[in-house]
């Protein structure tokens, strides 16, 4: 239940001032023996797998978009194709630590963050949970195409496939790309795997990621919502908007049985 918040206008005009915590920057020590011991050899070969993937992927779009021509296939592609080579540490490094039910919202270079989530979904998805999500989605439209053409040599293996066709064939307009080819390279995304729709707006994704973690919080949904938005979003108004809705003191104080912020984080 809601509260009445009482408050003395002559209390809250009196002069004061605010303080500023100091704020930590670039903090972070490696330590490779600790994160060895902390994820395991398998799981960070694994991960730098994951971001030869992605590069693989990206300088195939750049070949095509620039040449029109990949290891000997021909194809013209006007559409655009906003890469994002060289940040696929930050994404995989980033998808390694998320849960298939966290969420993420990218930008209009988020091919990697599509990617790399998705992927990690991969490996922490059980195979029957994994065959499920990929014939159920647009009834099994995709699905069918990657199981006869790209099955692989198991589930993951063939659920890996159907992450890299769906994207592709969003971005190339297909009717069996993951949003039917409306989307493009700007607006694809995977919701079953926690990659949710990106946006062409600079900082567009910050307002709409703290709406789906005040869902979360308020259905008591698993998870967390990041925004991976880049540094030059914190200019956009809309960013400081989800900022500030997102930390107000109310929500330590509104609800009795769930105080607490949402779940949001905003990656710049």
């Amino acid at each position: 239940m809601s509260r009445t918040l009482p408050f003395d206008p002559k209390q809250l005009r009196e002069k004061q001032t605010i303080a500023i915590p100091s704020i930590p920057v670039n903090q972070y020590q490696s330590d490779f023996k600790k994160e060895l011991k902390l994820y395991g050899k398998e799981r960070l070969i694994r991960a730098y797998y994951d971001m030869l993937l992605i590069r693989k992927f990206e300088t195939m779009l750049d070949t095509i978009k620039k040449e029109g021509v990949y290891q000997g296939i021909k194809y013209t592609h006007k559409g655009p194709a906003h890469l994002s080579a060289g940040q696929e540490s930050a994404a995989v490094g980033q998808s390694m630590v998320l849960d298939p039910e966290d969420q993420i919202f990218g930008s209009h270079r988020s091919h990697g963050e599509i990617l790399a989530k998705s992927l990690s979904a991969i490996w922490k998805m059980d195979e029957k949970a994994l065959l499920s999500v990929m014939e159920d989605f647009m009834d099994g439209e995709t699905y069918k195409v990657v199981a006869n053409h790209f099955a692989g040599k198991d589930t993951r293996d063939l659920a890996e496939n159907f992450v890299l066709y769906g994207a592709l064939a969003e971005i190339f307009a297909k009717k069996t790309g993951f949003s039917a080819g409306l989307g493009g390279s700007m607006h694809t995304f995977f919701k079953p795997f926690g990659s949710m729709p990106n946006n062409a707006i600079v900082g567009g994704s910050a307002t709409i990621a703290v709406g789906a973690s005040l869902y979360k919080k308020i259905n008591r949904k698993k998870g967390i919502v990041i925004a991976n938005i880049g540094d030059g979003s914190l200019a956009r108004g809309p960013v400081w908007e989800g900022l500030v809705l997102s930390s107000m003191d109310q929500y330590k104080t509104l609800w009795d049985d769930n105080p607490g912020y949402p779940p949001f984080l905003l990656n710049c």
